[in-house]
Order: C-alpha cells, then sequence, then structure tokens
C-alpha cells in the first residue's frame, strides 16, 4: 500500500515539476533586452518569398495591421499606419517583416514562439450572420472560387489573428497567430 502511494506521489512531483515551467509568468523586458537587431538587410527592401507566397495562394496570405501610436523597438521607431505583418525565417532566425506597399519598412525579430491551440481560430474568429440573400450570393461566389481555384492550383491562405496588449507600463506585445503558430513581438511605448 505504502508503495502504491510512493508511487502516485513521485508521479505527481515529476507531473507538477513538467508544467512549472508553463506556468511561470513570461518576462518580456528580459526578451526584448535579449532580442538582436538584425543584421542584415534585404535587398532592395524587397522579400525574396513574396513572389512565392502570391503564386501559392489565392489572395494575400498575411495580415493587415493598424498602429495608432509610435512604437520603438531599440533603436528603429515604427510610426503609426498601417503594415502587413509577414513572419519569416531568415538566416536560421523568426523575424516579422513589417510592410508597406509591398516593400520591407522594419524587420522586427521575434521573441517568443509557440503552437496555436487546436480550435482558436473556430473560437475566436467572427462568424458572419448572412440573409438568405447574402447566402445565396456567397455560395454562388465560392461555387465560382472553387472552380478557378482548382483550374490554377492555389490554395486559400492559413488563418490568422492578431493581439495587441500593454504589458509592465511601457511594453506593447503583439502576437501574431498565423497558420499554426504564434509570433510574440515587444516594443517599447517610449524611446527610453
Amino acid at each position: 500500500m505504502n508503495k502504491i502511494i510512493l508511487k502516485t506521489l513521485f508521479f505527481l512531483f515529476l507531473f507538477i515539476t513538467a508544467i512549472m515551467p508553463a506556468l511561470a509568468d513570461t518576462d518580456y523586458a528580459k526578451l526584448y533586452e535579449s532580442a538582436q537587431v538584425p543584421d542584415f538587410e534585404l535587398v532592395h527592401n524587397i522579400d525574396p518569398y513574396q513572389n512565392e507566397d502570391y503564386q501559392k495562394y489565392a489572395w494575400s496570405p498575411f495580415p493587415l495591421f493598424r498602429l495608432s501610436s509610435d512604437v520603438y523597438f531599440k533603436n528603429q521607431t515604427i510610426p503609426a499606419g498601417y503594415y502587413i505583418l509577414t513572419p519569416r525565417v531568415i538566416k536560421g532566425r523568426d523575424y516579422v517583416l513589417f510592410k508597406e506597399a509591398g516593400k520591407v519598412a522594419y524587420i522586427i525579430p521575434v521573441v517568443k514562439k509557440e503552437l496555436v491551440p487546436v480550435d482558436f481560430y473556430h473560437n475566436n474568429l467572427p462568424k458572419p450572420k448572412y440573409t438568405k440573400w447574402q447566402k445565396f450570393c456567397k455560395n454562388v461566389r465560392d461555387g465560382f472560387y472553387t472552380i478557378f481555384r482548382n483550374s490554377s492550383k492555389k490554395s486559400p491562405p492559413p488563418q490568422s489573428y492578431i493581439i495587441t496588449e500593454n504589458i509592465e507600463g511601457d511594453m506593447y506585445l503583439i502576437v501574431i497567430y498565423y497558420g499554426e503558430t504564434k509570433y510574440y513581438i515587444v516594443f517599447k511605448s517610449n524611446k527610453f
């Protein structure tokens, strides 16, 4: 009887120690400080994989994001405006490209990367409510889209979602859900 209790307590101890790091709060200030400013530039500020994306997908696969105020990453100031956020792996590291008018304006390193929970998009993306006429038009449009998509061999882009949070007073956290991966990027709200 005592051996069963000891084994149960041992496995409970192993389980708790295994999940403790996951329960600990992430120190985003430390992640911001350890993030490296990119030591490279893209030729003519053009994303080298952009053409592959537009050949593979039926429409632009990346989310459009609007910054309402300036944010700062180390020596870079990203002014308020509209940006297409594009996660990329360059030189073995994860970055998010901020694009304007098809050109890369800023390259920001990802400080943390995780998998998206299984039902995240199903639970969080809004589902539009259609009238009968709108449903009919949508079905016709989707039918034509399916016919032309099959002939062009293009696929719909991965689902995406963006969350922003004000953390630790003077920092912003932007979480980009893109396909099956979550990308975390951190900014300061002031230069100092």
